[in-house]
């Protein structure tokens, strides 16, 4: 996980970087090859090759990623893994889009298929049963602006993003950024199962989208089984135990396929489950959570999302939620 600290360097070295190499240009020849691009696709690659390219995207540095050209990433575009830019609707078109989406999908298909991508580390079946419940409760609503901060003139707004649901209906208008964000989401979705921290409506319905694209897994009662020994491995936690134990006993035992941020994502997936949650808390199957509903960390060295962040053992697991819902399905 990346500190705090760490996202300020990262976000002071981007600035820089932004001022030395004008944007303007950057974004111009961007636009003209993808251009080109768009007259001639590259033929496309294999679904491997384009995982590989999008593994090599992610870890590129930002610095590195703008000022050189994309054309190496191209073919992981034309093969459908990796995306040029997010199709962005209105607040109201967005929130229409999503329940239609969903309305085509099984809960219990998407909770067997989450168990399947636990059982084999298969990331991308891990997201879309979260992103379902947070679509499902999501409130009927109005736009309402994001709050961003209070500075000495007064409180800032956001005149793009929701308060309630975080879409933002207008993204960055730098192409070669659009690039980047969509892509990074790409990495999250088939390398870490991470859903953002406050969830939010643009990134839900990438996920779901690209969910539907995915082949038809092997699924079986052994993913279920596996995920028993993981709650089993759990119960048998000391009662103080927080998230961070969870993700030593889960790196030498059950989820040993998974590097520690896998882990991590999954630990953050199974509080947006409402599988693991203190009794003032609550995941995305429960209810819809207002970020500024969310209640701050137990700890200031916790860097878990919400809720698995107030989390210990003695908060026992949720075997009515698991029930709900995983009941029924073997």
């Amino acid at each position: 996980m990346i500190t705090v600290s760490e996202q300020f360097k990262w976000k002071e070295s981007m600035f820089m970087m932004m001022h030395d190499n004008p944007t303007e240009k950057v974004n111009a020849d961007y636009v003209t090859k993808i251009n080109e691009y768009l007259t001639a696709p590259d033929t496309a690659c294999s679904k491997e090759k384009s995982l590989k390219l999008l593994k090599k995207f992610a870890g590129t540095d930002f610095r590195v990623f703008w000022s050189e050209p994309v054309d190496k990433y191209l073919p992981a575009v034309s093969e459908g893994t990796m995306k040029l830019c997010e199709k962005v609707y209105s607040h109201d078109e967005a929130i229409s889009y999503a329940k239609k989406i969903i309305s085509a999908l099984d809960p219990k298909d998407l909770a067997r298929k989450f168990l399947f991508g636990t059982a084999h580390n298969a990331p991308e079946y891990r997201t879309a049963l979260a992103c379902y419940y947070f679509v499902k409760n999501l409130p009927s609503h109005q736009f309402e602006k994001k709050f961003i901060a209070t500075v000495s003139e007064g409180d800032v707004y956001s005149d793009s993003t929701c308060e309630i649901c975080k879409y933002n209906s207008r993204l960055s208008e730098e192409a070669k950024m659009q690039f980047w964000h969509i892509n990074i989401d790409m990495n999250n979705f088939y390398f870490r199962a991470a859903v953002p921290f406050c969830f939010n409506l643009n990134t839900a319905i990438v996920f779901l989208e690209e969910y539907q694209n995915l082949p038809e897994p092997d699924c079986s009662v052994k993913d279920y089984s596996f995920f028993k020994e993981i709650i089993d491995l759990i119960e048998a936690l000391p009662e103080n135990a927080p998230p961070s134990k969870l993700r030593r006993e889960l790196k030498q035992s059950a989820l040993k396929k998974m590097t520690l941020e896998q882990i991590d994502a999954f630990i953050d997936m199974l509080g947006y489950l409402n599988i693991l949650h203190t009794d003032d808390s609550f995941g995305v199957t429960a209810c819809h959570t207002n970020e500024n509903r969310m209640l701050p960390a137990l700890s200031d060295r916790s860097y878990y999302a919400y809720p698995i962040n107030r989390w210990k053992r003695k908060d026992g697991i949720d075997y009515g939620m698991i029930k709900y819902l995983f009941g029924d399905i073997y």
